[in-house]
């Protein structure tokens, strides 16, 4: 899930520094010198630090200096600066931002230098390895992933005599059971608003693909609507159900955000018995109280079911020194940086291996069969008007604006007609 955060005030002043510096940078009697630039926002990075703290105090001939720039247009950030011959010499890219880097090889390619010093992980043991390939070459390593879970109340659910829901149906079943007008409490917290930035969207599309359903798919070449009116209606229904039943408070409504102090704060408190929340999320929720867990979602140990995000690592083209950024990438996967580093590792032998923080078990276990929204973006409807169609039609049955035969109806039109103009 794979978070795009910050302003870019000093893109500016950061192209300038690195026009004049160049990639990389070494003294005719001192240590190579890396840029690192990544994009989280600073407080979220400290793991990171200690991590590249680590590497410099045991590699004195090859140090990394740690850069942030954050902000949407990053990844075109790094473009302009790459195509001039400058920049960092190792970039944090987003898994979507990885084929329009490479088509142009503003990446360097990295295949020979995982053939010549394999990672910890074989590359093809990478989770997300398919956004990571473009005409038949790896251009950037998978490096940390992310999905939502279920994350719960353990008490409530022990109360009412219940585990954690592992198909849809339980979880309606369960959501409406655990409800409590009276405690001003909803047994699952969903966001519903319409708008294209709506955090229901990866719930429909878990939805849509644990019953066999996707919006688009690819049938040999030709691109086509992948779920049926009837499959949409039943998850517009399951979805709507929510709201009517009052399993969900129909205040969430107008909630756009995952991250909502209504969702989060409310997990905390109890007004909220079960949601699906990405890692870092979770953690600000379970620092308020220790006692909340993770499970999969329902079907989220079905390969194919879940959603996978995250982060990949690449080399600059101009880079004078890709040996050294290419071990550097390989110490960020590894199994010791992710003792500092406090996320998933997408490389799989790390991630099975590892000791998740207390209460984090539903994420370790759902990983592994979670898939990239790769099946979204290699076709020829962005991703941002796909969102777009499936949360207007959704809100719109949830606030009474229409039907659900008519939203899905409404779903397969759009989509059919953005397919014949992209195709």
């Amino acid at each position: 899930m794979m978070r795009r955060l910050g302003a870019l005030v000093a893109a500016g002043a950061l192209a300038l520094t690195a026009a004049l510096a160049g990639c990389g940078g070494e003294a005719a009697d001192g240590p190579v010198t890396l840029t690192f630039r990544q994009f989280d926002p600073p407080a979220e990075t400290a793991g990171l630090q200690a991590a590249v703290a680590s590497w410099n105090e045991s590699h004195p001939d090859v140090q990394v200096k740690l850069e942030t720039l954050s902000g949407p247009d990053s990844a075109q950030q790094f473009a302009r600066e790459a195509n001039s011959g400058s920049g960092p010499d190792v970039v944090q890219i987003a898994n979507v931002n990885v084929k329009d880097l490479a088509k142009p090889k503003i990446l360097l390619a990295l295949d020979d230098l995982a053939a010549k010093t394999p990672p910890e992980t074989p590359v093809e043991d990478y989770l997300a390895l398919d956004l990571a390939r473009f005409g038949d070459k790896t251009w950037a390593l998978p490096w940390t992933v992310d999905t939502f879970a279920l994350a719960y109340r353990p008490e409530l659910l022990e109360e009412a005599g219940l585990k954690p829901p592992t198909t849809w149906e339980d979880l309606a079943e369960q959501a409406a059971t655990l409800s409590d007008p009276k405690a001003k409490r909803s047994g699952f917290c969903l966001p519903g608003a319409s708008g294209p930035d709506s955090g229901q969207w990866f719930a429909i599309n878990y939805y849509l693909w644990s019953h066999g359903a996707t919006l688009v798919k690819d049938e040999g070449g030709s691109w086509q609507v992948g779920a049926t009116a009837e499959q949409l209606q039943q998850a517009i229904d399951w979805f709507n159900g929510l709201f009517t039943s009052g399993a969900t408070a129909k205040s969430m409504i107008a909630v756009a955000s995952l991250t909502d102090p209504q969702i989060v704060d409310g997990l905390a408190r109890g007004t909220c018995a079960m949601t699906i929340m990405a890692p870092q999320t979770f953690r600000k929720a379970h620092e308020a109280d220790p006692t909340l867990r993770t499970a999969p979602v329902p079907d989220g140990l079905t390969d194919g079911s879940t959603h996978l995000g995250g982060r990949m690592l690449g080399i600059n083209a101009s880079t004078d020194h890709p040996e050294q950024a290419w071990e550097f990438i390989r110490y960020l996967n590894s199994a010791d940086a992710f003792t500092k580093i406090d996320q998933y590792p997408a490389a799989t032998s790390v991630l099975n291996e590892m000791t998740v923080p207390e209460g984090e078990e539903g994420y370790q276990q759902q990983l592994p069969h979670s898939v990239t929204f790769g099946r979204y973006i290699a076709g020829p409807v962005p991703v941002t008007t796909l969102t777009k169609i499936t949360n207007a039609q959704f809100g719109g049955v949830y606030s009474g604006q229409s039907d659900s035969r008519g939203a899905a109806e409404a779903i397969i039109s759009q989509l059919r007609a953005e397919l014949a103009a992209g195709q």
